[in-house]
C-alpha cells in the first residue's frame, strides 16, 4: 500500500515537471541523459558546458560538436517564427482553431502582440526594429541585467508568436518564458551613468544627408573617380551612387572623435575629403504607441511582410518628406520603410581615418539593406567592401549588400538580414586572408545556398576585387556565372588538389599568411599568422610572454584578425589596461582625460576574451571557443596559460595525460575549425636558463610534437636587461629557424625588434694594455700568451682584475 502510494505521488510530480515543460516551450529531450551529442543551442548554452559522466565516457570526441550544430537559428527559431506553431512558442489563444480559421489566426496574433506591448511598456524598454520585418530587438532577460543599455537590446522578439532568441548569450524560448525570466530578474542596469534612460534609436536628419551627397557631386576630382571611365577610374554609375546613399564629407584629421555630424558637411581648413556609408535598417518600430499597427495587419497588399516596421505616425513622416531622397533608396516603400542608423567614415587619401557615427550603434543595420529587402529577389551579394556591393549591385542586377566592418566578419544580427534569401553570392577579396574568410562565411550562411566567387580566376595577376574588376573592364556577369560552391570539408579528390597547388606555387605572397607590422623578424622565420596551426610560446617566469603575445595581437587585429583572449593568469581588466595602453603608445593611467577616446578606439577592433580564470575544464573551454568562432568570426585564440588552465585536474602522472589531452585537443580544433591557436606553456622548473631546448617545455613530448611552432622567449645579459629574444625552435611551414631579438619599451609596455647584439671589448681596456707593470708582463709570458693576439683582451682581465663588456644593439 505504501509502495502505491509513493509511486502516485512520484508520478503526479512528473506529470507536473512536464506540464511545467511543455508550458516554457522547451523538449523533454534537454533533460534527458543520453550519449547522443547534444544539438542546436546546446553546445553553447551554460547549463549544458557541464556534460554528464556517462556522455564523457561514451562519446568517442566529446570535444566535437556537428556541423550542423553551429547555426542556431536554422531549426529551433525557424520553427519559432512559424505562426502555425504558435501555440509552441506563444501564449495558448486557440491557435489549433486559428490554422483553419484565418480571420481568427489574426485575431490571436493580434492578441499576442497586444501582451507584448503590454510588457514592453511595463519594463520601460525602447523596443527597436530588427533585422527581419516581424521581429522587434529587445532587451534580453537572461543577460542584459547589469549590462549598459546599449547593449542590453540583443533579444530578437518575434511579433507574431512571442517567442525569442538572444544573439548575444543564444537563450531562446517562448514569450512565458521571456516573461518569467524578465519578472525574474528585472531590467535594471548596474553600471551607473549619467542618464540612467535607455537611449532612443538615432535618427539622421534627412537634409544633412543631402548635403552629404551633393558634396560628393561637387567635388569634382572624387566623384570623377567614381564615375569616370578612364584608366584608374571605378566606372561607378551615378544613380547607382544614389542609390546606395554614398556620401562625402570632411573630418579634421587632428581631432580624436566625431562630436557632432554635422561638421561632415563643411569641416574646417584642415579637414580631409572622407567617403560616407551609411547603414540602413527598418525604421523603428512604434510597437508599444501604435496598437492597430502592431497586429500583423496588412497596410497594403504588396507592402504586407513589412506591415510590422510601419506605424502611422511614421506613414505621415514619411508622405510629408516624400520629395527628400536623402536615404538613397528607390521608391516610395524604401523611403517609408527604412532609415539611416549608422555612419561609416572612410578617409579618401589616407587609411589612418576610419571611424563609425554613432559610435555606438543602438540598432544594427547593413550597407545596401534597403535595396536588398525591397527588391523582393531571391538572390543576393554579399561582399566585404562598399564600393564592391555596388560594383556587383550595378553590373549584374542582383542586390548586393557589405558586411558590417571590414574584418571578414559576420555578425548574427546580419545573418537574420540573410536568412530569407535562396542564393547568396560571398563575394569577398580574392586572397587567402579573403578566401578563409569566405569559407567560414559560407559555412556560417549554409553551404547549400552559398556561392564563392573568384575575381582572380586562374590568374594571379587578376582583380583582387568586384570595383576593381569593374575598373579594369572585367565582365562581373560571368564572374558570378563562374561562382562555385564550397566543398565538402572531409571529401578531396585530385581537381581540388590540383588547384590548392597550382595556387600556392603561383601565388607564395599570397599563402603567407597576416604578417606583423611591429616585428618584421617574425614575418621573416613565419611567414605570417596563418590559420590552422598551432603555436607553443614558453619561456622562463617574468620574460614577457604576455606582454609579447598581447602587443602581438593588438598587432593582428589591426589587420582585421579577430581575435579571442583566454587569460587564466591574469585578470581581464588588468589585461585590456595594458592592451589599450599599447595601442596608445604610452601608459593610459598616467593621462585619465584620455581613457574614454582609447576605450572606443579599442572597442572597434575585433577583440574578445574568454571569461575564465585559473583552473577550467577543457570541454568548457572548447565549447566556449566554438561559440566565438560562430558567433564572432575568430580567427586567432590564445590561451594564457596552459598549466593554470589545468592546475588542480589531475594529480601525479596523470595531469601529464591530461595536458596532452588538451593539446591534442586543441591541436584538432584549430585544423577543423582552421583558426590559429597560441598556446603558453611553462618550462620546466630544474631547466637551467643555458640550456634551454625543445625539450625543456613542461610536459611529455606530445606537446611538442603537436605543435606546428615552438618558440621560447628567453632574456639577453645580464637579469635587469631589457632585452630578450624569441628562439624559434621548430617551424612546420618551411623549416626556418632562428632568433628575433626585441626590447623593452617601459613608456609604451611594449616591445620593439632591433638589431642581433654583439659583444665587444670596451677601448679603454685595449689602451691600459699598453701600461701593463712588469708582475703583468711576467704574468703573460708564464701563461705563454702572444701579446699582440687577441687573447690580450683575456690578459687585460687579468691586469685589471675585471672584464668590462658592451652590449651593443
Amino acid at each position: 500500500m505504501l509502495r502505491r502510494t509513493v509511486s502516485q505521488a512520484i508520478r503526479r510530480q512528473c506529470q507536473s515537471i512536464d506540464s511545467s515543460v511543455r508550458t516554457l516551450g522547451v523538449s523533454r529531450q534537454r533533460f534527458s541523459y543520453s550519449s547522443t551529442p547534444r544539438r542546436g543551442l546546446a553546445t553553447i548554452r551554460p547549463n549544458d558546458l557541464l556534460a554528464d559522466e556517462q556522455e564523457q565516457k561514451e562519446s568517442a570526441d566529446p570535444f566535437r560538436q556537428p556541423a550542423s550544430s553551429l547555426d542556431p537559428f536554422q531549426t529551433k527559431v525557424a520553427s519559432a517564427s512559424s505562426p502555425s506553431d504558435s501555440s509552441k512558442h506563444g501564449p495558448s489563444h486557440g491557435s489549433s482553431t486559428c490554422q483553419s480559421d484565418p480571420c481568427k489566426h489574426e485575431e490571436a496574433k493580434a492578441e499576442v502582440a497586444q501582451q507584448i506591448r503590454k510588457f514592453l511598456k511595463k519594463t520601460r524598454q525602447r523596443a527597436r526594429a530588427g533585422m527581419k520585418a516581424d521581429e522587434l530587438m529587445v532587451k534580453c532577460p537572461s543577460c542584459s541585467p547589469g549590462k549598459p543599455a546599449r547593449l542590453a537590446y540583443s533579444a530578437h522578439l518575434n511579433t507574431h508568436t512571442g517567442s525569442f532568441v538572444c544573439t548575444s548569450c543564444f537563450d531562446q524560448g517562448s514569450w512565458d518564458k521571456y516573461v518569467q525570466l524578465a519578472n525574474r530578474r528585472p531590467f535594471k542596469n548596474t553600471i551607473p551613468k549619467r542618464n540612467t534612460a535607455d537611449p532612443a534609436p538615432f535618427y539622421f536628419a534627412e537634409d544633412l544627408l543631402t548635403k552629404l551627397q551633393h558634396n560628393l557631386v561637387r567635388h569634382e576630382h572624387i566623384y570623377g573617380t567614381l564615375t569616370g571611365t578612364e584608366k584608374g577610374q571605378l566606372r561607378l554609375k551615378p544613380e547607382a551612387l544614389r542609390e546606395f546613399g554614398v556620401a562625402l564629407g570632411y573630418v579634421d584629421p587632428g581631432k580624436k572623435v566625431l562630436h557632432r555630424v554635422g561638421s561632415l558637411v563643411d569641416g574646417n581648413d584642415n579637414s580631409v575629403p572622407c567617403l560616407v556609408f551609411p547603414r540602413t535598417a527598418y525604421s523603428t518600430n512604434s510597437f508599444i504607441k501604435d496598437g492597430e499597427q502592431m497586429g500583423g495587419l496588412a497596410a497594403n497588399g504588396k507592402q504586407q511582410h513589412h506591415s510590422v516596421a510601419l506605424s502611422s505616425m511614421l506613414k505621415d513622416i514619411a508622405g510629408s518628406d516624400a520629395g527628400a531622397d536623402s536615404s538613397g533608396a528607390s521608391g516610395e516603400s524604401a523611403q517609408s520603410e527604412y532609415h539611416t542608423v549608422q555612419l561609416k567614415i572612410v578617409g579618401w587619401n589616407t587609411a589612418d581615418i576610419e571611424m563609425y557615427y554613432p559610435v555606438d550603434a543602438t540598432q544594427p543595420g547593413l550597407f545596401g539593406f534597403h535595396i536588398a529587402d525591397s527588391s523582393g529577389s531571391s538572390e543576393v551579394i554579399l561582399t566585404g567592401h562598399e564600393l564592391d556591393a555596388v560594383a556587383a549591385y550595378q553590373e549584374t542586377g542582383i542586390p548586393a549588400v557589405s558586411l558590417p566592418r571590414n574584418a571578414y566578419q559576420l555578425p548574427l544580427d546580419a545573418m537574420r538580414a540573410l536568412e530569407r534569401f535562396e542564393r547568396i553570392y560571398v563575394w569577398l577579396d580574392d586572397d587567402h586572408q579573403g578566401a578563409e574568410a569566405a569559407r567560414l562565411i559560407t559555412r556560417k550562411l549554409g553551404v547549400d545556398r552559398c556561392l564563392t566567387v573568384h575575381s582572380r580566376g586562374d590568374n594571379p595577376q587578376g582583380p583582387k576585387s568586384a570595383s576593381i574588376a569593374l575598373a579594369r573592364g572585367h565582365d562581373l556577369k560571368e564572374m558570378i556565372d563562374q561562382a562555385r560552391p564550397e566543398r565538402h570539408d572531409k571529401v578531396l579528390d585530385f581537381a581540388a588538389l590540383r588547384e590548392a597547388v597550382k595556387f600556392e606555387v603561383n601565388n607564395p605572397d599570397l599563402i603567407r599568411g597576416v604578417e606583423s607590422t611591429d616585428l618584421p623578424g617574425w614575418n621573416s622565420c613565419f611567414k605570417g599568422l596563418r590559420p590552422g596551426e598551432l603555436t607553443i610560446l614558453s619561456g622562463p617566469t617574468g620574460c614577457g610572454k604576455t606582454t609579447v603575445l598581447s602587443q602581438m595581437s593588438l598587432d593582428f587585429c589591426k589587420s582585421n584578425v579577430s581575435t579571442l583572449w583566454g587569460s587564466f593568469e591574469i585578470p581581464n581588466v588588468r589585461l585590456a589596461t595594458r592592451m589599450m595602453s599599447q595601442l596608445a603608445k604610452r601608459d593610459i593611467t598616467k593621462s585619465p582625460g584620455e581613457v574614454e577616446f582609447w576605450s572606443q578606439r579599442f572597442e572597434q577592433m575585433p577583440m574578445y576574451f574568454l571569461k575564465f580564470h585559473g583552473s577550467t575544464k577543457p570541454r568548457t573551454v572548447l565549447n566556449t571557443m566554438r561559440h566565438a568562432v560562430y558567433a564572432y568570426d575568430v580567427k586567432h585564440i590564445i590561451i594564457d596559460n596552459l598549466q593554470f588552465m589545468m592546475s588542480m585536474q589531475a594529480k601525479g602522472m596523470d595531469k601529464y595525460e591530461a595536458q596532452d589531452s588538451a593539446i591534442a585537443t586543441f591541436r584538432q580544433f584549430a585544423t577543423e575549425e582552421n583558426v590559429h591557436i597560441t598556446v603558453v606553456a611553462h618550462l620546466r622548473k630544474d631547466q637551467p636558463a643555458a640550456d634551454i631546448d625543445i625539450n625543456s617545455i613542461f610536459g611529455s613530448a606530445k606537446v611538442t610534437q603537436e605543435a606546428d611552432n615552438v618558440v621560447v622567449l628567453q632574456k639577453y645579459g645580464a637579469a635587469e636587461s631589457k632585452i630578450r629574444y624569441m628562439n624559434v625552435l621548430k617551424n612546420r611551414f618551411d623549416g626556418t629557424l632562428g632568433k628575433i631579438y626585441i626590447q623593452y619599451n617601459p613608456e609604451s609596455l611594449s616591445f620593439r625588434e632591433i638589431p642581433p647584439p654583439r659583444k665587444r671589448k670596451n677601448v679603454r681596456v685595449l689602451a691600459a694594455a699598453k701600461k701593463m707593470s712588469m708582475h703583468d708582463k711576467l704574468t703573460q709570458e708564464t701563461l705563454g700568451i702572444d701579446g699582440g693576439s687577441q687573447s690580450d683582451m683575456d690578459l687585460d682581465a687579468i691586469s685589471l682584475a675585471k672584464e668590462h663588456e658592451d652590449e651593443e644593439p
